[in-house]
């Protein structure tokens, strides 16, 4: 079992409102080493420093979309085997199967419903480490 404490996230989104909301979301969950970027070359340069267990990005963003980011992620020797979730606004067929080809291990659709987040990266997890996410609810970290 893995603490999700102990667990590296990059958040990529050019919507600071959505970088905001699945911070909060990924910390009432029990995550504390979260990292945020505005768009994919920002979020290169990042993930090669703090080199992320996951890595949550939107795909249509300026400068570097989710699809090269990803693209970019699975070419670095260091980052190859990150877990990669993509986000997307758009049911776009073509877009998720592209990004299945390169590498995304999870689609999510928008709205992110902390419930499906939870789920998605746990079975994520467990598929790439053979661990489980030991949860800890904000709700109960206040507690002790």
């Amino acid at each position: 079992m893995v603490a999700a404490s102990a667990l590296r996230v990059v958040i990529v989104d050019d919507e600071e409102v959505m970088r905001t909301l699945l911070r909060r979301i990924l910390e009432r969950m029990g995550f504390s080493q979260i990292y945020t970027a505005k768009d994919g070359s920002e979020a290169l340069e990042l993930a090669r420093s703090k080199r992320p267990d996951v890595i949550i990005s939107d795909y249509d963003m300026p400068n570097m979309d989710g699809l090269q980011f990803l693209k970019a992620v699975r070419e670095e020797p260091a980052l190859a085997k990150t877990a990669f979730v993509m986000l997307s606004g758009s049911g776009n067929t073509r877009v998720r199967q592209r990004a299945g080809e390169l590498g995304a291990n999870s689609i999510i659709l928008k709205p992110v419903f902390p419930a499906d987040l939870k789920d998605k990266l746990g079975a994520l997890v467990h598929e790439l480490t053979g661990s489980t996410i030991e949860w800890i609810e904000q709700a109960k970290r206040e507690r002790h």
